[in-house]
């Protein structure tokens, strides 16, 4: 999406910068797990502003973060930062770029734990617990954005399925969305290095053909770990929920709790202290059981 939506004139991008997270510390502190105390880091600059109602923090904060991209504005009528991590702070993105045209791709989240295994060779649920947070919270926050902002005509929900099988016809329609003249030579990406980079898809970073590539990469077999936990992370997300994100079936048959899952779920948890894991585990088996008591 970000190759099809930077081919042409009018807009810019890079590969995946982070920018925003870099600044999370401002925008979600919640977010940070620091060796000092960031509650309490947290606290002191609360404190300090409070002091000092005259200066409009989040005013100066826009203003930094748009400096920031100016270097890839200078004749472009748009910039496009896409990172897929943006799901942590989406309310945040959206209350300080209020004019900004916000694109939500989703993927059915079992799809996305096959291509972690896939793509970056993820053959252990230790190594799978750099991606925890993304599988277990990413497609609840990205359902809640779209529940709360549906109405908002600056937002495009879209599913990442329907772009591979009808792309023309979705990319033109982003096209007519963002306002910008789309021409069938844009489906042609071979030439656009605007989002080439260290990070993003290896894939399409590669010099190697993408199709070719792609087509390898469907061939190769999952380990019976990795089947396992597909067959837990199915369960844990259950049928209504994939049904509700993106009308998603799995075979329910298979889906159930699995040692595979259930040992990536206890893995590293003090990453989350932050992040008020347990809570968010609580609030996710509460949701579980009201959806089987309203069945």
């Amino acid at each position: 999406m970000q190759a099809l939506l930077s081919n042409n004139r009018d807009t810019n991008t890079c590969s995946e910068s982070w920018i925003l997270l870099n600044y999370a510390n401002q925008i979600k502190p919640s977010l940070i797990h620091s060796t000092f105390d960031n509650n309490l880091a947290k606290d002191a600059f609360e404190e300090y502003l409070n002091k000092h109602n005259d200066f409009n923090f989040l005013e100066h904060q826009k203003k930094f973060l748009l400096d920031l991209y100016q270097p890839l504005g200078k004749g472009y009528r748009y910039v496009i930062d896409k990172t897929p991590r943006y799901w942590e702070i989406l309310p945040e993105i959206r209350e300080l770029f209020p004019k900004s045209k916000i694109i939500v791709i989703k993927r059915n989240p079992i799809e996305v734990a096959r291509s972690i295994f896939k793509t970056w060779n993820v053959e252990q649920m230790q190594a799978l617990t750099a991606y925890k947070r993304d599988l277990l919270f990413g497609p609840g926050r990205i359902t809640e954005f779209e529940k709360n902002n549906k109405d908002n005509s600056r937002n495009y929900f879209l599913r990442y399925e329907d772009l591979l099988n009808n792309t023309e016809s979705v990319v033109r329609n982003l096209y007519y969305w963002m306002d910008v003249t789309f021409t069938s030579d844009i489906l042609k990406i071979n030439n656009n290095v605007k989002y080439k980079g260290k990070f993003g898809d290896p894939y399409l970073n590669s010099n190697k053909d993408y199709q070719k590539i792609k087509a390898e990469s469907r061939i190769l077999e999952l380990s019976k770990l990795q089947m396992e936990f597909l067959d837990g992370y199915a369960n844990f997300l259950g049928p209504e929920f994939l049904m509700e994100y993106g009308e998603y079936k799995y075979d329910m048959g298979t889906a159930k709790k699995t040692l595979a899952f259930s040992h990536f779920i206890h893995l590293n948890n003090n990453q989350f202290e932050n992040y008020n894991f347990k809570e968010r585990m609580k609030a996710v088996i509460k949701e579980k059981i009201f959806r089987l008591l309203n069945k």
